[in-house]
């Protein structure tokens, strides 16, 4: 299983890298992390989702390009308690433009590159699911209708746990092979 997104500030750093609204997102205190936690914990999250508890965690998390307080690159190996294993790789120090999500097993490959979009490629087929006009309206949804009539949470608190660890072995991981 493959997961590699780019996004984030530019290759070569610019005032308006440091500028911007997302600004914040370069301050470790206010952030946690780069890409790590700006673009690879919604994909774990995801992955989570799939393929339930994690079980073993690593990552490596550089800074390929921009000299920042947080990393400019991220991968992260993560193997699942039914043995399953993915890689995510984020960064944001390419120009290329990267949403890449695929789930490879041993009867074929389901894609759903780019994640952001509406395609979904399977064995046997295709379908097109586009997204809400408001991407957070199905989520901010399901969270009222759980607490107004007590649906199930899509994402409960214990998934965001779930990321939460992976994450956080993944830093730790990383120091230790400096």
């Amino acid at each position: 299983m493959a997961n590699r997104c780019s996004r984030g500030p530019p290759a070569t750093p610019s005032p308006s890298a440091t500028n911007s609204q997302r600004s914040w997102l370069l301050d470790p205190a206010r952030a946690g992390g780069g890409p790590l936690y700006d673009i690879a914990s919604h994909r774990i999250d995801i992955l989570n989702f799939f393929f339930g508890e994690p079980a073993r965690a690593a990552g490596q998390l550089s800074n390929v390009v921009h000299a920042l307080a947080v990393e400019d690159s991220a991968t992260v190996m993560i193997e699942y308690k039914n043995k399953l294993r993915a890689i995510v790789d984020v960064r944001w120090h390419s120009r290329i433009e990267r949403d890449e999500f695929r789930i490879i097993g041993t009867e074929g490959e389901m894609d759903l590159t780019p994640l952001s979009g509406p395609a979904l490629v399977y064995p046997g087929g295709h379908e097109s699911l586009p997204a809400h006009s408001n991407v957070h309206y199905p989520c901010v949804k399901n969270f009222v209708d759980a607490v107004l009539d007590g649906a199930l949470l899509l994402s409960s608190g214990e998934t965001a746990l779930w990321t939460d660890w992976v994450t956080s072995q993944a830093v730790p991981t990383n120091r230790a092979r400096r």
